[in-house]
């Protein structure tokens, strides 16, 4: 039972690495997309709360290694926007379909940015950091968003395809 997760831990491991090999691309549509954010959309209608969690605690505290800001404020960004997508996926898109996915991608991505920035914001007025943001930013959440909507589309048609994880169930009488 113990190595599932020492595999899951490689595995999240892989895409927090993944997530800073886009980050550090010179190509501005993969520089800007968004990978663990769109695995959270996922993992979010796919998985318990609490591989969620734990895959955002290790891909967190991997950008947070790899990044130049105060630690934590990616670990925190990401375990507040699965909290909210958590709310919104037990309260109001509960049924797995193609348009709630989308919609919670979308959630996922403002979110993130918008607490993002007002922690990193803090960090650099208590003088914590050097990092503030430009106008530029604010056109890499728009690539951000259409980066991460084709992902979430192409994997969810992927996984209707190979699973019964967004199929409808039907009820009969």
């Amino acid at each position: 039972m113990w190595y599932k997760y020492i595999i899951w831990s490689i595995l999240v491991i892989i895409a927090a690495l993944i997530q800073v090999s886009f980050s550090s691309s010179q190509n501005a549509v993969l520089s800007n997309f968004n990978f663990i954010l769109a695995v959270l959309a996922l993992l979010v209608n796919l998985a318990p709360f609490d591989k969620v969690v734990f895959f955002l605690i290790i891909s967190g505290l991997v950008l947070d290694i790899y990044s130049s800001i105060p630690f934590g404020i990616f670990l925190l960004s990401y375990l507040l926007v699965a909290i909210i997508l958590e709310i919104l996926f037990k309260n109001f898109f509960t049924n797995r379909s193609f348009y709630s996915l989308l919609i919670l991608g979308i959630i996922a991505v403002l979110f993130f940015n918008g607490i993002f920035l007002s922690l990193s914001g803090i960090a650099y007025s208590l003088g914590w950091s050097d990092y503030f943001t430009n106008w530029s930013y604010l056109t890499a959440v728009g690539w951000q968003l259409l980066d991460n909507l084709i992902f979430l589309t192409v994997a969810f048609f992927l996984i209707n395809y190979l699973s019964k994880k967004f199929k409808p169930v039907f009820l009969h009488s």
